[in-house]
């Protein structure tokens, strides 16, 4: 009788999607807000209808529901599961093995956040001087926020999202220009020196935006699978049979030397057999399955594990390890027994994708591996 590994790995339920999309949105202008109010309170604007107290008092409590919203931003996004991310992500910078780079900004923005809020529910212990070294955080958090936020996401492009980042890009520059030219407790080489850092950043920023993001092709740019965009673009359950569609505009048209990496020459197509385990659940009530497969062109076993709680027909990826040869690294998409795999070896990296055939009554494994350059 055959067998599939996962009925769902690492997908979650589409409100979980468009919940994490939400949240980190909505948190993004809470913390542009959060910065805003926190200059005009700094500045000591006051209305007859706006007392100073009011611009504190909303500033704290603003500052508290940022937190809590991109808490809840994290644990959607890894409920959801669509891409390989953890909790030990959302907290290490840049260990993502979806877009590091971009990713790691988001959780470098978490920490300075929360050791903004930490410091600032502390500071009556901690003395004024040290909550102030502590709160200039917050005006380097913001970019690393919206840097995180344009390279991470999948929605920057839209229009209605670019009218969001437009709009608290222009909020948050006007009030600190308003604080560089109002502000009189800052000497003026310190308003002159952030005026030219802050006109930099901001500068940077677009161009990051125009030539990243908000040009074509930065999903793959960006750190994203070939195997995972093969699923986004093409919206197929079928990983292996969108992959080499993925690559086919930058995929060598000769065979790739492979030559100390234990593996064939890069393209591939080669048939495999093995043999896989499930273990009860641990203690945590986690399950492991581990694929070990031998491919008919090559020596070097090709070992697959994938751990998390189990589901009807399968486990739900939590976190997953792959070994191929001199090459290690995670699988990035699953749907069925398909598996897309990335690899990163002293040559670059390389994608793995596996359609296989698993018999439950013998616990063996047959079917296809393809591998390509990323």
């Amino acid at each position: 009788m055959s067998a599939v590994i996962v009925s769902t790995v690492g997908h979650g339920s589409t409100s979980l999607w468009y919940l994490t999309r939400a949240t980190g949105l909505v948190s993004f202008i809470l913390l542009s807000s959060t910065l805003v109010l926190g200059i005009v309170s700094s500045l000591g604007w006051t209305r007859e209808r706006w007392p100073r107290f009011l611009s504190q008092a909303v500033h704290r409590n603003l500052s508290l529901f940022c937190i809590a919203l991109v808490g809840i931003h994290i644990i959607t996004t890894i409920g959801d599961g669509y891409v390989p991310i953890g909790f030990a992500d959302a907290i290490i910078p840049f260990r993502s093995p979806y877009r590091p780079i971009w990713v790691g900004f988001g959780a470098l923005a978490f920490n300075m956040l929360l050791a903004v809020g930490i410091t600032s529910g502390l500071r009556r212990r901690i003395g004024v001087p040290a909550w102030r070294g502590v709160h200039w955080l917050a005006y380097a958090c913001w970019p690393i926020a919206l840097v995180h936020a344009l390279g991470s996401g999948t929605d920057a492009r839209l229009p209605g999202t670019i009218a969001i980042f437009v709009g608290c890009v222009a909020a948050v520059v006007g009030a600190t220009a308003w604080r560089l030219v109002s502000g009189r407790v800052l000497p003026p080489a310190w308003r002159l020196g952030g005026g030219i850092v802050g006109t930099a950043v901001l500068l940077a920023t677009i161009i990051f935006a125009a030539i990243g993001p908000l040009g074509p092709g930065w999903s793959h740019r960006a750190g994203t699978s070939p195997a995972l965009l093969a699923q986004l673009n093409r919206g197929t359950s079928q990983v292996g049979a969108a992959a080499p569609n993925v690559n086919s505009a930058s995929a060598p048209t000769a065979s790739t030397p492979a030559a100390g990496l234990g593996i064939p020459a890069i393209p591939f197509s080669t048939s495999v057999t093995g043999t896989f385990s499930t273990s009860a659940p641990n203690d945590r009530g986690l399950t492991e399955v581990l694929l070990t497969m031998s491919l008919a062109d090559t020596s070097s076993p090709l070992q697959v594990r994938i751990i998390g709680p189990a589901v009807d027909g399968g486990v739900s990826m939590e976190r997953s390890s792959v070994t191929f040869g001199n090459l290690s690294g995670v699988v990035t998409a699953l749907q069925g027994s398909t598996i897309g795999a990335a690899l990163q070896g002293p040559s670059g990296s390389f994608i793995l994708t596996m359609n296989l055939n698993l018999q439950q009554s013998t616990g063996t494994l047959s079917g296809n591996v393809t591998g390509s350059a990323n």
